[in-house]
């Protein structure tokens, strides 16, 4: 899209910006991932399209000069009626970088998403997700069978899915006892860069690790440098739904119940809490998760800080207390 509003005598719309918004992120944006760039274009063509079916006149077709806050408002609207919740967000999520490209172009003067109140925009907040750990989490692992050594390294590394299931072995570091993450297998089971350069980064590995990931490479039928760490038996990369699936059938046979959604990444938010727990710093732990801004980790987990320190001051009280009484029964 060049600066000029129109094209011709023709106007230009809200779909001709969807539409060379895309066509930026498929070359000059070749940081968008595969699942993602396909998300936007499937958002374009059955939200944003000139041809999209919704209950009110499709915002495509609205010249993009003549677009409003209201027009927005009301579409948003009926996304929120008519949509599942999450997709409902990321569709005004997209407009609103296809409205600053449009911005950007010199096609739009403002960007009207912005101008929105926050009761305009679509509501959704994902379930709390619990916090696998100690006991609860020895059941499920006694009932993941061939998917239990995962299932341990995502619990005691706390790499995300994505993560895990890229490492190879030439990642694998076990004299140093470390595990260089900067990459991840994407949900076609292909690698893809991280999402954040935070990512990047050296996880450290507890003796019990070193010897699970040494037992996985001893049994391992693919040892080679490029030959993935968790495989099919024909060497291919294991598939994301695949571990899913196996998670919440451990779960279920488990008979445990989280405080909140049981998911894998509970195992995460265990491995989290359990370096919490340890009076590890917030700094240390971010790096470990591969937090960008440890702000962001601290405001996920501030009730874990909090309760470890709590935890420390009262130990110590009681401590102090119960030496005291000592002292004058003698």
């Amino acid at each position: 899209m060049d600066r000029r509003a129109t094209a011709g005598d023709t106007p230009l719309t809200v779909a001709d910006a969807a539409s060379a918004w895309l066509g930026r992120g498929r070359g000059q944006h070749g940081e968008w991932v595969r699942s993602t760039r396909e998300r936007y274009e499937r958002i374009v063509r059955r939200h944003l399209d000139a041809s999209a079916d919704v209950d009110l006149p499709p915002i495509g077709t609205i010249a993009l000069a003549d677009l409003t806050v209201d027009d927005v408002a009301d579409w948003s609207a009926a996304n929120e009626r008519t949509l599942a919740p999450t997709t409902a967000v990321i569709a005004l999520i997209v407009l609103k970088a296809v409205c600053r490209f449009a911005v950007r172009r010199g096609g739009l003067a403002d960007n009207p998403v912005l101008a929105l109140e926050p009761g305009e925009k679509p509501h959704w907040s994902p379930g709390r997700v619990a916090a696998l750990e100690g006991p609860a989490l020895a059941k499920v692992l006694d009932h993941a069978g061939s998917y239990r050594p995962l299932f341990e390294l995502l619990a005691f590394m706390g790499l995300r899915i994505g993560e895990a299931l890229g490492l190879v072995w030439a990642d694998v570091d076990l004299d140093a006892g470390l595990v260089s993450v900067h990459r991840q297998l994407s949900r076609y089971r292909e690698h893809a860069k991280l999402k954040t350069k935070a990512g990047r980064r050296q996880v450290v590995l507890a003796p019990a690790m070193v010897r699970l990931l040494r037992a996985q490479w001893l049994q391992h039928p693919y040892k080679g440098a490029d030959d993935f760490v968790f495989t099919t038996m024909t060497g291919r990369p294991l598939d994301y739904r695949r571990v899913g699936a196996a998670f919440r059938l451990a779960v279920a046979r488990s008979g445990v119940r989280g405080d909140g959604r049981l998911s894998l990444h509970s195992l995460r938010h265990g491995y989290a809490s359990l370096l919490i727990a340890e009076g590890l710093d917030v700094v240390f732990v971010s790096r470990q998760l591969g937090h960008a801004d440890p702000g962001v980790m601290l405001s996920v987990y501030a009730h874990l800080f909090a309760r470890a320190k709590h935890a420390l001051a009262a130990r110590s009280a009681i401590e102090s207390g119960c030496a005291a009484m000592a002292l004058s029964r003698s």
